[in-house]
């Protein structure tokens, strides 16, 4: 008898079958009453709370299971399934995407008496995550804004900000993104400067913390300082929050102080 022949196999394909149809009353007769789970991140006691554990992963990620490879040993069945669904409510603290997602598991059950009794499972949990997050997305968001700074494509930097964009910052906090694209105007034509990514990494709550150097020449009066021609650089810390694909909010802690001082403006 081959593993694809074996009872246990079978029972599992049944249930596989049950899963992907959402067939919650053959899985009753399939899954003992008093079923044990050991699952990390979930707590699963009996069938009923199984139950519900399932209900609520159709529910948020629409899920199938893909039946890999099955193997029967004495009393149980080792299992690999590839899982795939789309992520239409929250999971693991992200909010509903509607992507497409796709990732591996690898269980034991224990069957006793034609119903499986208990299992153990191990997800790629990690890989889920990253497909649920939208870090990558807000990276590549703060990444394309540099672009479109350095290339002065103010007019573009309308499709990347939300019409509500809040600005925090010490120095010269403005009041829309009309605003913030004339300071940048402004600041290219008398600084003349390039900005680069030193750091970039996406942080909770759908923020992007980056670390920009700022290098340039003193081409036009800023600071009310005439040009010197004298090439400046300066630093900045910033945090861009991100929401539906938009820029929402931003702070900003620059060493201005520091590019005064290259400007020759007298400091208190």
């Amino acid at each position: 008898m081959t593993s694809a022949e074996h009872p246990n196999v079978a029972l599992y394909q049944r249930f596989l079958t049950a899963f992907n149809s959402t067939d919650y009353d053959a899985i009753t007769k399939l899954v003992d009453p008093g079923f044990v789970d050991h699952h990390p991140g979930f707590q699963v006691d009996d069938i009923d709370s199984y139950l519900a554990a399932m209900r609520e992963a159709k529910a948020t990620l629409e899920l199938t299971g893909e039946l890999i490879e099955a193997v029967a040993v004495d009393d149980r069945v080792i299992t690999r399934c590839r899982l795939t669904g789309r992520h239409v409510g929250a999971v693991l603290g992200e909010a509903p995407t509607g992507r497409s997602v796709s990732w591996t598991t690898t269980e034991i059950w224990r069957i006793s008496g034609d119903r499986f009794v208990e299992r153990w499972a191990q997800d790629d949990l990690l890989g889920l995550k990253n497909q649920l997050s939208a870090d990558e997305e807000n990276v590549a968001l703060i990444r394309k804004l540099n672009d479109v700074v350095n290339e002065r494509r103010y007019d573009d930097m309308d499709e990347l900000f939300a019409t509500s964009f809040i600005d925090n910052n010490p120095a010269w906090s403005v009041r829309d993104l009309d605003e913030l694209k004339t300071i940048i105007r402004d600041a290219h034509e008398a600084l003349d400067f390039t900005s680069h990514h030193d750091l970039i990494y996406p942080a909770e709550g759908g923020k992007v913390v980056i670390h920009i150097t700022f290098t340039g020449r003193h081409v036009k009066p800023f600071f009310d300082r005439e040009p010197t021609g004298k090439q400046v650089q300066w630093t900045s810390v910033e945090v861009y929050r991100i929401e539906h694909n938009k820029i929402v909010e931003r702070w900003v802690q620059a060493d201005t102080t520091g590019l005064m001082r290259q400007l020759g403006v007298p400091l208190p």
